[in-house]
Parts: C-alpha cells; sequence; structure tokens
C-alpha cells in the first residue's frame, strides 16, 4: 500500500510539472509579450501558434483524465486489498478452528490406540501361555519318542520276549496316539477359547454401541418431552395474562376447554369433536360440532393436545376457516405400547365469525380419560 501512494504522487507531480511547463504558451506574461509581437509576424505564423494552443489544451485535457482515471483505479485497488486482507484473516481464524477440532480428534485417536494396545499386550500374554503349553507337551512327546526308540534297541534281538516286546510296543504306540490326539484336542481348545475370546469382545462392543443408542434415543424423547412441557407452560402463562387484562371488563372475556371422555382406536378422518366442555365463556364453542366461533375480532389463542393410542401415531391440524395453521403429532418412540402427548399452540388474528377446529391429518385413534379428559382443545382472547 505505501509503494503504490508514493507511485500515485509521483504521478501526479510529473503531470504537473508538465502542466506547468506547458502553461507558459497560455499564461499572462506570455500572453502580452505574443501581443506585443503580433504586428511582426505574419497571418500564416499566426494559424501556427493557434493550433500549437489547441493542442496544448488537448495534451492538457487528455492528460487530467488520465490522472483522474488513475486516481479512480488506485481507490478500487485499495479497496481490492483491504477486502483480500479480511478474507484472509477470516480464512486464517477458520483454519485455526479447523485444526485445534483436529487435534482434539488425535488425542481421542490416541487415547483409543493406547486401549487397543492395552487389550492387545493381554491378548498376547495368553497366547503366549499357549504356546508354553504347547512347547511342554511336544517336549513330552519327544522324549517319549526318545524312550521308545532306547525300548527298542534294548529289545532287538530277544526272540523269546517278542511277542510281549510287541505287545508293549502296540501299547505304547496307542497311548502315542492318545497323547497326540489329547494334544490336538487341547490345541483345539485354545484356539476356540481365543475365538471365543474375540467373540465376547465384538459382542462387548455391539454392546457399548446399543447402548450408546439407546441413550441417544433417551435424551431425545426426553427433548421432545421438555418442547411438550415448554408449550403447555406457554399456553397457561398466555391464558394467566388474558385472565389478568379481562378482569376490569368481564363483558370482554371469551375461552373455552374442551375434551373427549371416550377413547378411539379408527378415528381417522374428518373433525375432531370435544363434546365434554369444561369452560365456554362467551359460549363461542360448539360441543355438537367441535367448531369455535369468534364472538368478536381480536387476537386468539388457541392449545390442542391429541393422546397416542397404544404404539399408533395420529397427526391434527388447528384449522382456521379450512385453512391449516400449525399441526401436531403424537406417537410411541418404545414400542411397547406406551402413549404419547402431541401438544401444540397457535396465535391467531380472527375476525367476527371466524371459525377454528381440530382436523385429521394422519394415523388413527386417540386415548383420554373420562374422569380427567387428555386429549383437549382450549382457546381464549387475548
Amino acid at each position: 500500500m505505501r509503494l503504490i501512494s508514493e507511485v500515485f504522487h509521483g504521478l501526479v507531480l510529473i503531470v504537473g510539472i508538465n502542466s506547468a511547463s506547458v502553461s507558459f504558451l497560455t499564461d499572462e506574461h506570455s500572453s502580452n509579450r505574443t501581443n506585443s509581437n503580433v504586428s511582426e509576424i505574419n497571418v500564416k505564423n499566426v494559424d501556427v501558434f493557434r493550433q500549437l494552443l489547441n493542442q496544448e489544451t488537448l495534451i492538457r485535457m487528455t492528460m487530467v483524465k488520465n490522472v483522474h482515471s488513475l486516481m479512480k483505479d488506485m481507490l478500487m485497488l485499495q479497496e481490492n486489498m483491504a477486502k483480500a486482507d479480511n478474507k484472509i484473516t477470516g480464512i486464517q481464524t477458520s483454519t485455526d478452528q479447523e485444526i485445534l477440532e483436529l487435534k482434539k480428534q488425535v488425542e481421542w485417536l490416541k487415547k483409543e490406540n493406547d486401549d487397543l494396545k492395552n487389550n492387545s499386550v493381554v491378548q498376547d500374554n495368553e497366547i503366549a501361555q499357549l504356546k508354553e503349553t504347547l512347547k511342554n507337551v511336544t517336549n513330552t512327546l519327544t522324549e517319549v519318542k526318545i524312550e521308545v526308540r532306547y525300548l527298542s534297541i534294548a529289545l532287538f534281538g530277544m526272540d523269546t520276549y517278542s511277542k510281549e516286546i510287541d505287545k508293549g510296543l502296540q501299547e505304547l504306540k496307542d497311548w502315542t496316539r492318545k497323547i497326540e490326539f489329547e494334544m490336538m484336542e487341547n490345541i483345539s481348545n485354545y484356539a476356540a477359547a481365543i475365538s471365543d475370546l474375540d467373540r465376547k469382545h465384538l459382542e462387548y462392543i455391539d454392546k457399548i454401541n446399543d447402548t450408546t443408542i439407546m441413550l441417544q434415543s433417551d435424551i431425545d424423547q426426553y427433548e421432545i418431552d421438555q418442547l411438550k412441557m415448554s408449550a403447555a407452560v406457554s399456553s397457561l402463562e398466555l391464558f394467566r395474562i388474558n385472565q389478568t387484562q379481562s378482569k376490569c371488563d368481564v363483558s370482554t372475556r371469551i375461552g373455552f376447554t374442551a375434551g373427549v371422555t371416550s377413547g378411539s382406536t379408527s378415528w381417522n378422518s374428518g373433525t375432531l369433536v370435544f363434546p365434554k366442555v369444561i369452560t365456554n365463556v362467551g359460549n363461542g364453542y360448539n360441543p355438537s360440532d367441535g367448531v369455535f366461533t369468534a364472538p368478536r375480532a381480536g387476537v386468539y389463542v388457541f392449545f390442542v393436545n391429541v393422546q397416542s393410542y397404544d404404539t399408533q401415531s395420529i397427526y391434527v391440524d388447528i384449522v382456521l376457516n379450512g385453512a391449516t395453521k400449525v399441526r401436531t403429532l403424537a406417537y410411541s418412540t418404545s414400542g411397547h405400547g406406551y402413549n404419547e402427548a402431541g401438544p401444540n399452540l397457535a396465535v391467531l388474528t380472527l375476525q367476527t365469525g371466524d371459525r377454528v377446529w381440530i382436523k385429521h391429518y394422519n394415523g388413527q385413534g386417540y386415548n383420554t380419560y373420562s374422569d380427567g379428559p387428555l386429549t383437549t382443545f382450549s382457546g381464549f382472547l387475548i
């Protein structure tokens, strides 16, 4: 940047000097001197002089234009260099973060590698013990073979006891085969034990992975429950604010809560009707068709909770004049028949006569209790 600035100032200085030197043709002092000598030159010289003046003017205008263009290019170059510096700074910051993450992963991999090395050392020790046992068995077999050879040499030439010797040798061979068989069986058992250790190790890793998946599923379910509780708390808080604000004028209170008293395993279409009316201030809710009609214009809060039936899933919508506004879902994540809640809340601006109801979207069935409904529909004017 400093080099560019010095070049720019040098160019301006050169142009200024050239302009000053050329301007001698048109300054006041030269003009007076030219006027004093006009009578002494002929018409041809006057034309030539005028052409020189015109060329000077064109040269000066061209130089000024070039200087302005150069200044503009210099400013654009400065802006581009500033942007490039910002990009380089951002790239360096991102690179530092990625290097830090890679270092963390390398530390984790080192730790895992150390654990695997420790397990490998234990298995190597067990294999070494098995090899040592096998070596001892081999040495015993070698000694037996040596003794057999000695007995064969000692009994050679004894015809009287040849049958007994043959019998003894046969028994010795049988015993040797038995030892070899037992040795091979032991080796097979040791190999099976090593294979069993590997299998148990893999089973242990699978159990750890299954446990991790189950824990993650429980965490996800906990987060879903937290969101559902937050929605319910928000609905109660809005209802409390509505009640506090509406205490000043009883005639403006509008609110209702209704529920279903018997569950269904097959409901899968149409409007969900809530026949049990708990509260119906302003008489906006109709328990016969499940539709709320706004008695007056304003901002309303609506809350719905649908409880799934057994392992079935159920989707429902909060509908305003036939248009879906929000949707809720209740389903069983465990697969063991545990009912799940599907709450949702909507804040809607209504005009007098607007209609709001709960409509089936997907799935089937819902659950509830007769004395305390689980599947409910509520709304009130803010």
